[in-house]
């Protein structure tokens, strides 16, 4: 009984498959979080109001997600960079910080623009869900890598490498670390199945992303009693996958001058790492923020058991070790700019280790307490997708055919609330709202949802000129407004009520609500191009 019982069940290998496959599917729900129809995925891109204030004139008033507290990151310079990747426009000069040494890293941007079909604000909207593809690509890899017949330390192994701090950093900010290392596990598989001239192309391609992915280039160190023919050969191969990141290099340092920036992010072995356990310990005792500070030694001691690992289990004849070993060793050199700060940078830059470590650990049948270790930084991981950006102020994001647009409150009204039914702000008695359409229209029609706290009158004003007045209830009704010029694809409405506010809450001490916005739709067929 219990034989045929056992026969119906599903396979250990099958298990496997439907674990990943919920995997993927659990990315793409926790990935679409992040999606808007009118800002798309650039929100990812941690762009800030320092940013807009320097954005090159190809992408003022365009569909570009801003975060409103200081806080830009790198991946809103790659964005930028992607609108002109030969480096032409001269405005990427004041908009990059540092462009040579942002330029270096070409790859994803280069692929945006084409993307992009050369369109800027395209090119800019396709960099920022690069890396969303690239994780899957990663995953698609590995799977042939780790695959699921090969028992639960294989999975287990391939799902902590594609939810592992770095990876799921590299997705969160736009950077281009993810790109590397999924290009870098591509280039190890081909070496392995003897496609070395395609590995070589790989591995190049993983240079333009990241200059520290040309260390995979140790996999070809010959080991053992080598003739000198093989020497050779591998050396070429070595110099086939640096040469694009060398042309390259020389074109920016002709198109943009040199930069010394990256130059401290090496010193003396092992500086760099103590120093971040003397932080981490310094840190304990005053961060506010329980989460990161737990995140950031979680992520230091998954590396630092990564690389005990890789030290204690070798395997010189592996192409994946070599190459670990080598990212263990830049580890070690680091300098503090890469090792500080919650999160830090090494987590990123140092991915391979990660990716390495599971892959012979999975391979080896490590125990179950060496995974655990060396894969601790995938609760740092999901923590940095645990709350999407918000945007306290904004009421519709919807698309209308090819035609987005997007609705926001001004500091005057309430930020916005929500039910399962219902997105809403309360207003006091004015307040402005901002309407944008992407692409630019010169003129556009809009309707408005609105309510009052009991039925009062509204006025609906635009560039001074009072556009919609009328009665409105206490239930949400859609207003219409006539055809309004837009500048630059926008509108700014000024919405008020002569009637005096009620006092929200019994004690009547709560703030004054007069009318509510619900969003606003544009009236199909209304809107003009310029």
């Amino acid at each position: 009984m219990f034989d045929r019982l056992r026969a119906h069940l599903p396979s250990a290998a099958t298990g496997n498959r439907v674990a990943r496959g919920a995997l993927l599917v659990a990315f793409a729900l926790l990935i679409a979080r992040f999606w808007s129809p009118y800002y798309g995925f650039t929100s990812l891109l941690q762009a800030d109001p320092v940013t807009e204030a320097l954005l090159p004139a190809s992408l003022r008033d365009a569909p570009v997600f801003i975060h409103r507290e200081a806080g830009r990151y790198d991946g809103a310079y790659y964005a930028q960079i992607a609108t002109s990747p030969a480096l032409r426009d001269p405005e990427l000069a004041t908009a990059v910080d540092d462009l040579g040494y942002r330029a270096r890293r070409i790859l994803l941007s280069a692929v945006a623009w084409v993307a992009g079909g050369g369109a800027p604000v395209a090119a800019v909207h396709a960099y920022a869900w690069l890396n969303v593809i690239v994780w899957f690509g990663l995953a698609g890899i590995l799977w042939r890598v780790l695959p699921a017949a090969g028992g639960w330390r294989n999975t287990a192994a391939w799902a902590a490498v594609l939810l592992a701090s770095g990876t799921l950093a590299s997705v969160r900010l736009a950077l281009t670390d993810l790109a590397a290392t999924t290009l870098l596990a591509g280039g190890l598989l081909l070496i392995e199945r003897g496609r070395e001239k395609t590995a070589a192309l790989c591995l190049g391609l993983a240079g333009l992303a990241r200059e520290t992915a040309l260390l995979g280039a140790g996999a070809w160190w010959p080991e053992g009693k080598t003739p000198r023919g093989l020497w050779v050969r591998r050396g070429l191969l070595a110099l086939l996958a640096g040469l694009p990141l060398v042309v390259w290099w020389s074109y920016v340092q002709r198109s943009v001058g040199p930069s010394s920036a990256g130059s401290e992010n090496v010193t003396l072995p092992l500086v760099g790492w103590l120093g971040e356990w003397r932080e981490l310990w310094r840190s304990t005792g005053v961060e506010a923020n329980r989460g990161l500070l737990l995140c950031g030694w979680l992520d230091l001691v998954a590396l630092t058991g990564q690389a005990a690992y890789l030290l204690c289990f070798r395997e010189t004849r592996s192409p994946w070790w070599r190459v670990g070993l080598l990212f263990v060793l830049l580890g070690a050199v680091l300098g503090p700019a890469v090792w500080e700060g919650l999160p830090g940078a090494y987590s990123r830059v140092l991915l391979p280790v990660a990716l390495v470590f599971n892959v012979l650990a999975a391979r080896r049948r490590a125990a179950l307490g060496w995974l655990l270790l060396g894969n601790l930084s995938v609760v740092s991981g999901l923590w940095s997708f645990h709350a999407a950006p918000g945007a306290p102020h904004l009421l519709t994001s919807a698309a209308a055919g090819r035609t987005s647009y997007v609705l926001e409150t001004d500091a005057r009204w309430s930020v916005a609330e929500w039910n399962n039914r219902w997105r809403w702000s309360w207003c006091e008695g004015e307040g402005g709202l901002s309407f944008r359409v992407w692409p630019h229209q010169s003129h556009v029609q809009v309707e408005l949802q609105v309510r009052g706290v009991t039925p009062r009158a509204l006025e609906v004003w635009h560039a001074g000129v009072r556009v919609w007045q009328g009665r409105i209830g206490d239930r949400p009704e859609w207003i219409t407004l006539p055809s309004l010029p837009a500048a630059r694809g926008g509108l700014a409405l000024e919405l008020r009520s002569p009637a005096p506010p009620a006092q929200e809450g019994a004690a009547n001490t709560a703030r004054g609500i007069s009318f509510a916005c619900f969003g606003a739709r544009l009236v199909p067929g209304r809107a003009t191009s310029p």
